[in-house]
């Protein structure tokens, strides 16, 4: 418990530390404006965010191709089952970690920052996933189900992007890389105009990437959570872990594919709302 306990204050330590470094190194930025206050005092986050979603992506993929095309539904739905690869699960257990304690830093940042980084339903999100890791990391509860879970982190690079485009497009400062990379992919516009168009196609990427991996990923997982539910007694799993412990981590996952439905609705919205088309229209007539 003690040496958990240590692991647990490490890892969540070790995001801090890469918060303040970044942190530091966007001190000298300027703070004149609002947007560049706003800025400043949110991009470190964002930075962070970027290291913890391209690992825990990559590391998402990985067990999922370990476990859905190598595995049978026993150890889809155990960690330790028996005759598990000692290396396959060091590797979860050390995935999950990572996840419960970048949660953990996060949330207090969410809330210091409320609500610059997120609303209510962020909120939701991350204390959800908090107990979902905890629950996977304490009794090695469904790790397909898990490694799906990481791998909706491959639309946050993304996300990320786009919040720094919108942020970037109102800075003085910025305008200029705007342009340059504008000019790099062959665009005709400059400015604002670029800016937004950039935007926009972010979030039809992000909306693909979203629907992909939130949504089609996230519900083929459920199908998997199904399967190993109703083998019942047979699943090591349904026996060796306390029934509370697998209808908790049921719900929250099924939950979360409800918050990821919410959000997809958000995205298309966004994605395709009236002001988007105008600065497309806009964007044809320089």
């Amino acid at each position: 418990m003690i040496a958990t306990g240590v692991k647990v204050l490490a890892g969540t330590l070790f995001w801090e530390l890469q918060f303040q470094i970044v942190r530091a190194i966007f001190g000298g930025l300027p703070s004149k404006t609002e947007k560049e206050r706003a800025f400043k005092k949110c991009a470190p986050s964002y930075i962070v965010s970027y290291v913890h979603a391209f690992f825990l992506a990559w590391a998402g993929w990985r067990i999922v191709y370990k476990l859905e095309f190598n595995a049978d539904l026993n150890h889809q739905g155990y960690l330790y089952a028996s005759d598990g690869d000692p290396n396959f699960i060091h590797f979860v257990e050390l995935t999950t970690l990572v996840f419960f304690t970048y949660v953990l830093y996060d949330i207090f940042h969410l809330i210091l920052e409320f609500p610059d980084l997120g609303s209510y339903d962020m909120a939701m999100h991350h204390v959800g996933f908090l107990v979902a890791a905890m629950g996977a990391y304490t009794y090695g509860a469904y790790p397909l189900v898990l490694g799906w879970l990481c791998t909706c982190e491959t639309s946050t690079p993304v996300l990320s992007t786009r919040w720094f485009v919108r942020q970037m497009k109102d800075i003085d400062y910025a305008v200029p890389l705007i342009d340059h990379f504008a000019k790099a992919i062959g665009m005709k516009s400059r400015g604002l105009v670029a800016a937004n168009r950039m935007e926009y196609w972010i979030a039809i990427v992000f909306l693909v990437v979203f629907v992909c991996v939130r949504n089609l990923g996230y519900g083929w997982a459920m199908v998997g959570l199904w399967k190993v539910v109703m083998a019942g007694s047979k699943l090591k799993v349904n026996r060796a872990i306390p029934s509370l412990v697998r209808h908790g981590l049921c719900f929250l996952t099924i939950c979360g594919f409800c918050l990821n439905l919410m959000w997809v609705h958000k995205i298309v919205s966004m994605a395709f709302s009236e002001k988007r088309r105008k600065w497309l229209r806009k964007d044809a007539e320089q």
